[in-house]
């Protein structure tokens, strides 16, 4: 059964609740004889899923782990290919102009 929380909008007191689905709301607060009403507070929910996709990483082909993502193998190629073309470019003799 799901847990709902309820803050009373005359005394400011939050409290949770276990309802059915098909049970009625709570209207009223029960907190030292306030019996203000209340209002049901909406939260995020407790689990947050970050990253890149935590099925596609943890859960690949043949239970095998990737080390790195495909889009850091391509950067780290391109790194590659620079620091390369940079080299090159620096044991090349310089030209003469006549």
């Amino acid at each position: 059964m799901p847990i709902y929380e309820y803050e009373c909008k005359k005394c400011g007191h939050r409290f949770d609740v276990m309802q059915s689905f098909n049970d009625e709301p709570v209207k009223t607060c029960e907190s030292n004889g306030c019996r203000g009403r209340v209002r049901k507070v909406i939260s995020p929910p407790a689990i947050i899923f970050k990253g890149s996709g935590f099925h596609v990483n943890d859960y690949g082909r043949n239970g095998k782990k990737s080390a790195s993502t495909p889009k850091a193998d391509t950067a780290e190629k391109a790194k590659e290919a620079v620091e390369t073309a940079a080299s090159s470019d620096t044991q090349k003799e310089p030209t003469k102009k006549a």
